[in-house]
């Protein structure tokens, strides 16, 4: 090859840009512009070959030489298109479809397959005759110039378009980065768009000259260096930065997680262990006691009531007995014993390295003593007791979820026995508790599908014997469990929150079979319905019987509530108001099983109750034992000072129904005079009463019922 000046800087140029290439491909393997910089050292790459065969044509001796360099520059010339495209969209902040660039690559694939295919590359079909160009200081250079072709034009178009989008990033890119090398680049670029231009020119014989668009390149090379560099620095600076940010992050976040720790695994009310520390510490101990051969007892302990005396006394004065009773486990079990809140209303103990079953003995000795002592609060004395469900670790279970799945059905067993019973764990109790379960939900079931129907049980008048009240009494037939007894299901019903539908339905359907009765001539018949502690504390306990009233017709006065004694002493202030604003309506209350509670004579000072139901067990002792005769008679004799109504439940003997008479009972309920009837035997029953009678009023009574 010979050495001519322009040759020379064809050679120069070929140098130059493979260093930048090296360049660039170092910085791809060690900064965050991998894809820029890849890109970018494959375009300079290919200039560089466009550049090193441009000279090897321009100094060929035979046009056939040229034309064979001819076809490689073609083929550095299409190469370098999708390249290009590839490098602007890595710097473009606009994510371009990804099939625009598949489609460039492929027409470059098929130029490139035309180039080596046609005799004369992919730019001429036809050769103008060879010419031999002189340059002003005596190079000559071999042109080659001829008739372009279709795919020429089209590979000419697209790498204009790749310019023109190449030019946009440009410019967007020096706009963030305010005056970043303007006039390198732009300088650049318009030495691109002439030399592409004046190459066009050349090729179709307009005009006579080399291909400089290698030249161009190496400006445009040296600009985008420039912002490459200067982008490297300031994502140094930034690197930095975040780097320090980091650190300081990181530190914070370790301050945080020990925060985090304290507050995930402890109880921020006693500062115990919560329910995940416990779990913690009894993988732990499991593991040691594994080894040891030796015994594990977790203890679940509930306050029993603790609800009620946070619904009586409030939120603080429940914390306070939570701390206190925390404080005082604490001193009574052993430093290497567990105690943890793990629960709202209680606690959860483990005890471990214990040898024998005397020593779990001891420690639920223990744990009941603690409570015994009497806890003042503000002045106010409470003595509590606790429901406990232990389980013990290899016996019942051998890992930590296990074992506090066995103590927590212990605790149930434990609450479902009533208060303050304590109960360990037997395998039987996961059976009781899955048939629990398939009862509880039978029972969803049931109001869906219509199991439920009600029985109604006559209230009679003690002197005529005439019906004046009916008490519906709910039953529940299921066709695998058979007739279910109230007492079996309604506190299960009540635990489950069922209650508020299924005594809905019960006032609704109590409602209708009264107004049926209505309808049939029964004017003046009442009906008695029970409420439970849930329907009582039920925002919307009075807009279901005004509903139920008004669908079938019905007053306030003619339906009477019965509400059970012991409600009352779980929130006795609520109760009150309920009690004043169901009687606002128009409706008549009772108490039911008077004399069973707590407090019954305080609680009829401020109630605005019209009858109380004096409770069977009395009535069935009073002709056995003096002591039920004696309050049989006082409770009359109450019911009869205070001019309220009193019923006597239970009444299953004449020499009951004569005892009562004389001490001056005015109703009577019991099998005596009828068991709970379905609706057409109650019918029936009523029918049977229709013929006029009149009615004595006891004295000191208030007026007694007219005949219905």
């Amino acid at each position: 090859m010979m050495t001519t000046p322009l040759i020379s800087a064809y050679l120069v140029s070929v140098g130059i840009l493979l260093m930048a290439a090296a360049h660039a491909a170092i910085l791809a393997r060690s900064s965050g512009h991998a894809r820029m910089n890849w890109s970018f050292a494959g375009i300079s790459l290919g200039f560089a070959f466009f550049q090193f065969f441009n000279a090897l044509q321009y100094s060929a001796g035979d046009q056939a030489s040229a034309l064979e360099a001819h076809r490689w520059i073609n083929f550095c010339s299409i190469v370098v298109i999708p390249l290009i495209a590839f490098a602007a969209a890595s710097l473009d902040a606009k994510k371009r479809p990804r099939r625009v660039f598949v489609a460039l690559a492929a027409l470059a694939v098929l130029a490139i397959g035309y180039n080596f295919l046609n005799p004369l590359g992919y730019r001429f079909y036809a050769l103008a005759p060879d010419q031999v160009l002189t340059l002003p200081w005596g190079e000559d250079l071999r042109i080659i110039q001829g008739q372009p072709t279709l795919v020429y034009r089209l590979t000419r178009l697209v790498s204009l378009c790749v310019m023109v989008y190449t030019m946009s990033v440009t410019f967007s890119l020096m706009r963030m980065k305010e005056r970043l090398s303007s006039s390198i680049i732009w300088t650049g670029l318009a030495i691109m768009f002439i030399t592409t231009a004046l190459a066009s020119m050349s090729d179709s014989g307009v005009i006579a000259m080399p291909y400089l668009g290698g030249f161009g390149f190496v400006f445009l090379a040296g600009a985008f260096s420039i912002l490459l560099r200067k982008e490297m620095r300031v994502r140094e600076l930034q690197g930095k930065r975040i780097t320090h940010a980091l650190a300081k992050e990181v530190q914070g976040r370790r301050q945080a997680n020990e925060r985090a720790d304290q507050i995930l695994h402890h109880d921020a009310l006693t500062g115990l262990p919560n329910r995940a520390g416990l779990f913690l510490m009894l993988e732990i101990l499991l593991e040691l006691n594994r080894r040891q051969g030796t015994k594990i007892a977790v203890v679940l302990l509930d306050i029993d009531h603790l609800g009620a005396i946070k619904g009586t006394h409030g939120l603080a004065t429940s914390d306070e007995i939570l701390q206190r009773v925390s404080q005082r486990l604490r001193s009574r079990i052993r430093d290497s014993d567990v105690l943890a809140r793990s629960r709202s209303d209680g606690f959860a103990l483990i005890a471990s390295h214990i040898k024998t079953d005397a020593g779990v003995d001891v420690f639920c000795e223990k744990l009941t003593g603690s409570l015994k002592e009497v806890f003042e609060i503000d002045g106010i004395h409470f003595k509590l007791t606790a429901s406990i469900g232990m389980a013990m670790y290899p016996a019942d279970a051998v890992t930590a979820s296990d074992l506090l799945a066995a103590a927590e059905l212990a605790l149930q067993d434990a609450k479902n026995a009533g208060s303050s019973q304590i109960r360990v764990f037997h395998s039987s109790l996961q059976e009781d508790f899955r048939q629990r379960i398939g009862f509880e939900s039978a029972l969803r079931e049931a109001l869906g599908k219509q199991q439920f129907f009600l029985c109604y049980q006559p209230q009679v008048c003690a002197t005529s014997g005439r019906t004046l009240s009916m008490e519906a009494l709910i039953r529940w037939q299921h066709p695998e469990y058979g007739l279910v007894s109230p007492l079996d299901f309604i506190p299960l019903a009540e635990t489950t929150g069922l209650i508020t539908h299924i005594g809905a339905w019960v006032i609704y359907t109590a409602c209708a079979q009264l107004a049926t009765w209505r309808q049939a001539g029964h004017d003046s018949l009442r009906m008695a319905i029970n409420l439970s502690a849930t329907q009582l504390l039920d925002p919307y306990l009075e807009e279901t019987i005004l509903d139920a009233l008004a669908r079938t017709g019905l007053t306030p006065a003619d339906i009477e509530l019965e509400i059970t004694e012991s409600v009352l002493i779980q929130d006795p202030k609520h109760t009150v108001e309920r009690f004043v604003a169901l009687r606002n309506l128009g409706l008549r209350l009772s108490i039911d099983d008077f004399g069973t509670g707590y407090s019954s004579l305080s609680y009829l000072r401020v109630l605005p109750v019209q009858a109380f139901k004096l409770d069977r067990s009395f009535v069935d002792g009073m002709n056995k034992d003096k002591t039920s005769l004696e309050i049989c008679r006082s409770a009359i004799r109450l019911a009869k000072n205070l001019k309220l109504d009193i019923v006597a439940e239970g009444v299953e003997t004449e020499e009951q129904a004569r005892l009562l008479r004389e001490l001056g009972c005015p109703i009577f309920q019991g099998y005596l005079f009828a068991r709970p009837l379905g609706a057409d035997a109650a019918g029936q029953h009523l029918q049977g009463n229709r013929q006029p009678y009149t009615v004595t009023p006891l004295m000191g009574f208030g007026q007694a019922p007219s005949t219905p």
